[in-house]
């Protein structure tokens, strides 16, 4: 009885392993700790980054922030958020700062530490970094209900 209760917590064990997810391949959309955004759709999370969504629900202005080119989370926000390469990213903005639909392209950060240094000090910004840099400073948006490390979290860097 004993062999077979440790069998079971083993394979309990392995399972819930082999769900959660390594939180250095997946992306985390970060906010300032005082921010009332807690959750947000794959869609609404597009439309904020694209600039067509303006406002947090608190009324706050999004800033929104993006990791240098040539990142491998860049990529992965391109792809999981924008649903855009880099060249389609680069004409989607310059057309709408064309248009005055925004002012500028979102501003670029040379390191995940310089980004979540500039959102934790500035109300309503709004990025992403790796999941596994993620400290106190920050909040983590959960997308589409789900957090970095949850089973079928969808915002993950390129396999190597």
């Amino acid at each position: 009885m004993k062999k077979i209760f440790l069998l079971l917590c083993a394979a309990l064990l392995g399972s819930c392993a082999v769900n959660a997810q390594d939180k250095s391949a997946q992306l985390a959309v970060i906010i300032g700790k005082s921010s009332q955004l807690d959750n947000v759709s794959s869609a609404d999370l597009a439309k904020i980054f694209k600039a067509e969504k303006a406002k947090a629900p608190d009324g706050t202005r999004f800033v929104i922030t993006m990791l240098a080119t040539g990142l491998p989370e860049r990529d992965a926000a391109l792809k999981g958020i924008y649903g855009m390469s880099e060249a389609e990213y680069g004409k989607f903005f310059l057309q709408a700062t064309f248009t005055g639909a925004v002012q500028a392209a979102p501003k670029n950060y040379p390191s995940a530490a310089a980004l979540k240094q500039f959102v934790a000090a500035t109300p309503g910004a709004i990025g992403y970094i790796r999941a596994s840099d993620l400290d106190d400073t920050v909040k983590a948006v959960k997308v589409d209900d789900r957090a970095p490390g949850d089973a079928d979290y969808k915002l993950t860097l390129p396999a190597k």
